[in-house]
């Protein structure tokens, strides 16, 4: 078995460097089609796949919806692991050379060494390049992996549901002692609310605006809508980490786009947060239920009912999981061993997978070497640094809990 001497001086920056930059340069952005967008399945059988085949991890298959479930090992000590990526990341938008890989100094981004600028470095594809840096070091120095190790690379990573890796888990019937999603700054992630979506549809009658008693206004019904949510929308609960429950509204829009018409309909989505241990379907059911009180309501300009339609929309899993467990302490007494200290550890207020993963049994944190701060902006990147320090940890981790027990 290897020391831990053999990781540090074996996965080097340039290494890691080498892997962000070709991952960059592959678009695998959120379209319309979610998960169904080519692009993302392209990305995962053009970059991801091939590196694993040419270090000889030979036991590769996709499931229905594209994702990659790439295992290795003998498989009989008993012991699974499962590294979980994410190909899907936000659209270009308005950034710059947002696949070209650029790489600059750190220092201007408050980050340690080089960084690589691109869509998806400081979300996905760095955590991708830290996992695949550790697996190539694991299978091209032939360490001998007595447990199984499995990778999965979802085609999701935007969309904001758990679609993707619950077809894994439930149809492809993959599952692991314990299980690590991608993270950011070299921290662990212990805990988050959980969301639920509500679409909400009111819809009138159009006529000319210099004439609002001729319809029945669209927009009026929903402004209803969300005045009697501010009042009646009861949130109960507190967390000492992850705060209260919370509830906003992220879009809206109506119809017909014109100029000077009355709108004959009028679109809202609710965003809704959960803490551990709130019932979904009790959440959905307070917000259904005040939402559709307007229906049927009579716009005050014509004396015109309103009709109103609330549709459940995707569904995220609230996550906790203790500082005793044993997957934090496996990734924190890593990070000891090759980084020189424990990582810190924190709560964030975003959903993801760990939550439905939690949710089944096996336990999920975040750990890995995304910036947060750089999601979404025309600064997206990630460390050079931090990438190569959590490949490092993920193959200790590897090496540690499926390898030959150390002497």
């Amino acid at each position: 078995m290897e020391n831990d001497n053999t990781i540090i001086k074996s996965l080097t920056a340039e290494g890691a460097k080498k892997i962000l930059v070709e991952l960059v340069k592959v678009p695998s952005p959120q379209t319309k089609l979610l998960e169904r967008e080519p692009l993302l399945s392209k990305f995962i059988r053009t970059a991801i796949e091939p590196r694993l085949r040419d270090v000889g991890v030979k036991s590769i298959r996709y499931d229905g919806m594209q994702n990659l479930i790439a295992t290795y090992g003998e498989g009989i000590s008993g012991k699974s692991l499962m590294f979980i990526g994410n190909a899907m990341n936000q659209p270009k938008n308005t950034m710059e050379n947002a696949y070209k890989g650029c790489v600059k100094d750190g220092k201007q981004f408050g980050l340690p060494g080089e960084v690589v600028l691109g869509k998806g470095a400081s979300e996905q594809k760095a955590n991708l390049a830290a996992m695949l840096q550790a697996i190539e070091y694991i299978v091209s120095r032939k360490i001998q992996i007595t447990g199984k190790l499995i990778f999965i690379c979802c085609v999701s990573g935007e969309s904001g549901r758990h679609d993707a890796i619950a077809n894994v888990i439930e149809k492809e019937n993959v599952r692991a002692d314990m299980a690590i999603l991608g993270g950011s700054s070299l921290k662990i992630t212990l805990g988050n609310r959980g969301r639920i979506d509500s679409f909400i549809s009111v819809s009138g009658s159009p006529c000319h605006s210099s004439s609002p008693s001729s319809g029945c206004n669209a927009v009026t019904g929903a402004v209803e809508i969300l005045r009697r949510l501010e009042r009646k929308l009861v949130l109960k609960g507190e967390h000492p980490h992850l705060g209260r429950p919370s509830f906003a509204v992220n879009h809206i829009r109506s119809f017909p786009d014109s100029t000077h018409t009355i709108q004959n309909k009028c679109e809202i989505t609710l965003d809704r947060r959960l803490l551990p241990g709130d019932n979904p379907e009790k959440a959905w059911s307070d917000i259904e239920n005040i939402v559709m009180q307007v229906h049927g309501d009579k716009d005050p300009a014509s004396n015109m009912p309103w009709q109103v339609e609330f549709e459940r929309g995707p569904f995220m899993y609230p996550s906790l999981v203790e500082v005793e467990a044993p997957i934090v302490q496996l990734i924190s007494n890593s990070a000891k061993k090759i980084l020189g200290k424990k990582p810190e550890v924190f709560y964030t207020t975003t959903a993801f997978d760990q939550g439905y993963l939690n949710h089944l049994g096996i336990p999920c944190v975040n750990y890995g070497c995304g910036e947060d701060r750089f999601a979404h902006t025309n600064e997206d990147c990630a460390s050079v640094d931090r990438t190569r320090d959590a490949a490092k940890v993920y193959a200790e981790i590897m090496e540690s809990y499926l390898g030959v027990t150390r002497n």
